[in-house]
């Protein structure tokens, strides 16, 4: 290895396509890679052209283009551009142009064929990764934030969707040996059983598969994601960000040595996340550790482009103005607190509404189901108490004596009114927030006991939920689990649970983005102050005059 094939070997080492490649494949491949630069707006290769070979990205983005022009994709640093070449397609399927100044290193198709053929694991990486872009296409992920990546996805061996085939098949295959047996004296009801038990045993067959395929593992640009469904019954979704990422360890049983499956094992800071029964476990977990390195990485041409602006605007040049507004929007400074309202106000204000958001804060209250179980009792009591005064009144209950009848009915309308507006109000205080800093569990009971939990977005370390039951998954409500620490919060019992978790992942993600920019700031600051000062005391020492050196004796002139 020499000095020029270093910067190639050291961007290799963040690429996930080539984490399964040792050094010493590393150090041989970076000699066939080819620097090439692009300048702002240039085109790497347009659509329809041949393919020549792939591209790794070094500096500077590139945009993917389809044939009607429009963008599908900003690639940067460390991204593989031209994947035609691993499939062995013939001409490029996009175009791909510079948006900046970019600098790219190109493997031409022989070295990729070489690959494939000579390296083993490289084979697999690229078979891992290209089944993770099938995989995702075909699953719908509206939680997803915008611009978020899956770098990876992984299910289940497949053999455990022949394991969860074969039960309701041996079911079938006992109810149609049951019938032919009895198909000589009961010709009919044979026959019809045997159309039940397959109706049967093919929905429990389809329910199988459906369940298995819902099961996956996910590796995002942002986080790790474990989802878990079962049709019908329970729904969960775990994830956590990639900054808690602390190993990746592999362990394997001896049916999973024989089988070829292993569990991938990330080690956060509250615990694992295991990637379950996964086959290539191993090169999947080497994935999982290039897309964390990947994602530690600092954008240094960026830095150095933003230290630049900072030194120039101390420096009195490009000096720009920084609204009031902008300057509130930097520091993250509260609004104002809302006006003060009236009791019936604020008794009617978002009367059934589960979920508002006011001033950046959103409030989430517990589904309406759980509204209408509180309340259904005495809602029964007040329609039946109407009616019984109603009946007083009019004289069609004669049995009950007038004045004792409207007292026991305006006695029981009252009660029941009073429990029913109760109930209310304490569905109502019940309240989970989310602010731009913070989550708030919030629990008042009327004229009682009020408590409040609350959590700083920087301190939660993992985010779950789940539906579990027939109810709760048709009318998808359920309980949202965020980890702080050693303690939990949980949001129960709210409306779209999945929403709530992607509402608090994303607040989590502009909060520490706004944080780290704020830091960076101030340490830009620092810099450039420290070059102002040096600038002034450069400045101030070449306008002194020379000072005589203390340590030279001094001479003096006598008069002649």
């Amino acid at each position: 290895m020499n000095e020029q094939t270093q910067p190639i070997l050291t961007l290799l080492r963040e690429v996930p396509l080539f984490s399964g490649l040792t050094i010493e494949e590393l150090e041989r491949l970076s000699e066939e890679f080819i620097m090439v630069e692009l300048p702002k707006g240039e085109m790497l290769y347009r659509i329809q052209e041949v393919t020549d070979g792939l591209f790794v990205i070094d500096t500077g983005q590139l945009e993917l283009v389809d044939e009607d022009g429009r963008q599908l994709e900003v690639l940067k640093h460390g991204e593989v551009v031209g994947t035609e070449a691993l499939n062995y397609l013939p001409t490029r399927q996009k175009t791909v142009m510079a948006l900046t100044d970019s600098r790219v290193y190109f493997l031409p198709n022989k070295q990729v064929q070489a690959l494939y053929a000579d390296v083993p694991t490289f084979k697999e990486t690229a078979s891992i990764l290209f089944n993770s872009v099938r995989l995702a296409s075909h699953i719908p992920m509206t939680w997803l934030e915008p611009g978020e990546k899956i770098y990876l996805m992984a299910r289940k061996h497949p053999v455990f969707l022949l394991f969860r085939s074969l039960p309701p098949i041996a079911a079938f295959a006992i109810i149609w040996f049951l019938m032919v047996l009895l198909s000589s004296q009961y010709a009919f009801w044979s026959l019809a059983g045997l159309v039940i038990g397959f109706i049967f045993c093919l929905l429990w067959l389809v329910w199988n598969i459906n369940n298995w395929a819902n099961d996956f593992y996910l590796i995002t640009s942002n986080r790790m994601v474990w989802v878990e469904h079962v049709t019908g019954f329970y729904e969960s979704r775990q994830e956590a960000p990639l900054s808690t990422l602390l190993s990746v360890g592999i362990k394997t049983s001896q049916p999973g040595h024989f089988l070829g499956y292993s569990d991938v094992i990330v080690r956060t800071y509250i615990g694992d996340i295991r990637f379950e029964r996964v086959a290539h476990a191993r090169t999947i977990g080497k994935l999982i550790e290039a897309n964390w390195a990947r994602g530690k990485r600092i954008d240094l041409e960026l830095d150095a482009r933003e230290i630049r602006k900072a030194l120039r605007q101390k420096f009195g040049k490009e000096a720009e103005d920084i609204t009031a507004k902008d300057l509130q929007a930097e520091l993250g400074v509260v609004e104002q607190a809302p006006k003060e309202v009236n009791f019936f106000q604020w008794l009617f204000s978002d009367f059934i509404r589960i979920r508002h958001e006011v001033g950046g804060t959103i409030t989430y209250r517990k589904h309406w189901l759980i509204l209408l179980r509180k309340i259904i009792l005495p809602l029964i009591v007040l329609v039946l108490s109407i009616i019984f005064v109603v009946a007083i009144i009019t004289h069609n209950l004669t049995q009950v004596d007038y004045t004792m009848g409207l007292v026991a009915g305006y006695f029981l309308v009252f009660v029941a009114a009073g429990l029913l507006v109760y109930q209310y109000v304490d569905w109502r205080n019940d309240l989970f927030q989310l602010t731009p800093n913070q989550v708030i569990d919030l629990d008042r009971k009327p004229f009682g006991r009020e408590s409040r939990r609350s959590a700083p977005l920087e301190n939660i370390l993992s985010i779950e939920y789940e539906r579990r039951g027939l109810i709760p998954m048709l009318f998808n409500y359920g309980t949202v689990y965020i980890r702080i620490g050693n303690a939990q919060l949980t949001f129960n019992d709210v409306y779209q649970p999945s929403v709530v978790q992607q509402d608090i992942f994303t607040r989590m993600r502009q909060h520490a983005q706004e944080s780290d920019k704020r830091a960076t700031m101030l340490e830009r600051e620092r810099v450039a102050q420290w070059f102002k000062v040096f600038q002034e005391e450069v400045a101030q020492d070449l306008t002194l005059p020379p000072q005589s050196d203390p340590t030279r004796p001094i001479r003096t002139e006598t008069p002649n």
